[in-house]
């Protein structure tokens, strides 16, 4: 799960500092999901317009170039193991659940940006799994200390937001997923 991601999420908190690495995989998610031909020149100008800032440096642009090779590979995996990026296991679960919110909005800000009109063709499933996502992209945990079961929760959350976001890749990316809702 998450724990495969730490050392990429910590160096990506420091290298894109104030650019939150769960909300920019989340953004990468759903921009890949809607449009299988996005460019990295495209990429890097949806994150230039994250940070309000047209010319990115250039290690920055590096490193951005790089997180888009990671996410490619990530959504293109034959094994389906495409997993939101977030901090690890260790990380208190008020941060971990704040990182889940901000990749669930920057997926629902990736699919926004792209051509909204292909949704009008999703599955019901998908449709609640964005649903779901816009209340995810809210979520927050306010306890001083996790239980056993806020931790399970939380496991099961990003497990869910796994599967949909696979769900929503296969919909978005059938050749028919445009057509379905229009009469023939």
């Amino acid at each position: 799960m998450s724990s495969l991601n730490p050392p990429l999420f910590e160096r990506l908190s420091t290298l894109l500092d104030p650019l939150d690495p769960a909300e920019l995989h989340g953004l990468l998610c759903g921009l890949l999901c809607a449009d299988r031909t996005l460019t990295v020149d495209t990429w890097l100008a949806h994150a230039a317009e994250l940070l309000d800032d047209e010319a990115l440096p250039e290690t920055a642009r590096d490193v951005l170039g790089k997180f888009f090779e990671y996410g490619r590979t990530q959504l293109d995996d034959p094994d389906c193991a495409a997993t939101p990026l977030l901090p690890d296991d260790d990380t208190p679960l008020r941060q971990r659940t704040e990182a889940l919110g901000k990749w669930s909005q920057g997926l629902l800000y990736g699919l926004g940006v792209s051509d909204i009109v292909r949704w009008a063709g999703l599955s019901p499933e998908s449709q609640e799994f964005l649903h779901d996502a816009t209340g995810i992209a809210q979520a927050g945990f306010d306890r001083a200390e996790a239980t056993d079961a806020d931790e399970t929760a939380y496991t099961e959350v990003v497990e869910y937001l796994r599967v949909g976001l696979l769900l929503l890749q296969l919909d978005l990316n059938r050749p028919t997923a445009a057509h379905r809702s229009r009469p023939p």
